[in-house]
């Protein structure tokens, strides 16, 4: 549990909301928006089927992650509007991962999504991070500010992708099909270098129990093919809690789980 400004909160939510799949997209199990919490940040992260998208915010947190259909973070956002410090709480009520977001005697309860695939998110990042500096990826960033971009949206007018190649200190090479070419003038680099800071929010997070690593997030198969997500790190002295990956609502503790299911497999990502 932890408490956080709203407009923290609303501002990591509108930053990742513009990416998720068209609705005529074979999203598979993707499209719900996740909220992912650490020790030290409360994470947005949404994809689409060409970005991917992760905002953050500091906080004093636990350990979890559960994913929001985009129509009850939407609920959560406009409830947001009239908050001004909130508490979170990642919960489970009557066998169901639920987040609980109250200020006063006012509350929102968002349910966790059901049929939700594992998004690798953390994964992902750390190999864009680590390609930076190869051989084939060496190259002065492309910067454009929001005036620059509107100038150059009509490049595209009959629909053709618009491409922004770096030419070094010379600009910003412009195309957009067979029939245009532009340049942008250089900007100056004064920004933070990508990925500096992230370290602690791209790290696994695993945790000893039983004598065996469990990761937050992480998908687990028992001896009946069910497969579990561990939503939450437990707190000292208490056992993991399971999330049913097919089905959300079924929450259940690990010692249950392993009565019935003997063994837990790591699944890969």
């Amino acid at each position: 549990m932890f408490t956080i400004k709203a407009r923290d909160l609303a501002a990591i939510l509108d930053r990742v909301a513009p990416h998720r799949f068209r609705a005529d997209d074979d999203t598979g199990d993707l499209d719900p928006l996740i909220l992912d919490c650490t020790p030290g940040h409360l994470h947005a992260v949404a994809c689409s089927d060409r970005t991917l998208a992760v905002a953050r915010t500091a906080v004093t947190g636990d350990v979890w992650t559960a994913p929001v259909d985009y129509d009850d973070a939407a609920a959560l956002r406009g409830w947001l509007e009239s908050s001004e410090t909130v508490t979170v709480e990642h919960v489970t009520s009557g066998g169901h991962q639920q987040l609980r977001f109250t200020e006063g005697p006012a509350q929102i309860t968002v349910p966790a999504a059901s049929h939700v695939g594992r998004l690798p998110w953390r994964a992902l990042l750390r190999l864009v991070l680590d390609a930076r500096d190869h051989p084939l990826a060496v190259g002065r960033p492309v910067q454009l500010n929001a005036d620059d971009l509107a100038l150059w949206g009509n490049a595209g007018e009959d629909g053709e992708a618009i491409e922004f190649r770096s030419l070094g200190p010379v600009g910003t090479l412009v195309t957009a099909g067979p029939d245009f070419l532009g340049l942008q003038t250089p900007h100056t680099w004064d920004g933070p270098t990508p990925g500096e800071g992230w370290s602690s929010s791209l790290r696994t997070r695993r945790f000893l129990f039983a004598g065996t690593f469990l990761e937050v997030g992480a998908r687990y198969a028992d001896c009946t093919r069910t497969v579990w997500v561990v939503s939450a790190r437990p707190g000292r002295g208490e056992e993991p809690t399971l999330v049913c990956a097919d089905y959300a609502a079924v929450t259940l503790p690990i010692s249950q789980v392993l009565a019935v299911g003997k063994f837990l497999i790591r699944l890969p990502d």
